[in-house]
């Protein structure tokens, strides 16, 4: 899993990215490039976290329930 509290994927430590490039190996046999797989992780992060601050951030709730 990827931690969401980075602004940017550029901004996240290649530890992490690395990490999750090493689980989806361990799962699947792709034959596409590392820095491929980098890029589609880094859309779905961010795609991930945009419905996140739409559901949760954006709404007008109490901050017991945002968490």
């Amino acid at each position: 899993m990827l931690p969401i509290n980075y602004e940017s994927w550029h901004h996240m430590l290649d530890s992490n990215k690395n990490q999750a490039l090493d689980n989806i190996k361990e799962r699947f046999a792709l034959e596409v490039t590392d820095d491929y797989i980098k890029k589609a992780l880094g859309k779905k992060w961010r795609d991930q976290k945009s419905t996140l601050k739409k559901q949760y951030f954006k709404k007008d709730i109490s901050l017991e329930e945002k968490l």
